[in-house]
């Protein structure tokens, strides 16, 4: 792994990488200039069938729609000052590592 130079007047390039969980490799990498977005690539690395894991800088409710609209699943962790509007809330069992399981839509961040 290399560190970027960061000095203002240096080029710089930004990897965006798919990964197979299953297997720990690369199914898809995009480069962009300096510190380009991710949210443009998720629909173009995730296919249908898997199911995407992504980090809040990949939240956004727009996208989140586009990709169901496209059949494609995915686990985001949300910002801090997201409001969730609770849909269904399921049974967790006792003594499980999942603590708390419910249908959410994600709403407008809290102002």
């Amino acid at each position: 792994m290399c560190q970027a130079d960061c000095r203002k007047n240096s080029r710089k390039a930004e990897g965006h990488f798919g990964s197979d969980l299953s297997y720990g490799i690369p199914s898809a990498i995009f480069l962009t200039a300096g510190k380009g977005a991710e949210r443009p690539f998720v629909s173009r690395i995730l296919s249908p069938g898997q199911t995407g894991v992504m980090d809040r800088s990949c939240q956004c409710h727009d996208l989140f729609d586009c990709l169901q609209n496209e059949g494609k699943s995915f686990v985001c962790r949300i910002k801090n000052n997201t409001t969730p509007e609770c849909i269904k809330e399921y049974t967790v069992n006792p003594g499980s590592h999942i603590f708390y399981d419910t249908l959410v839509r994600p709403g407008a961040p809290a102002v």
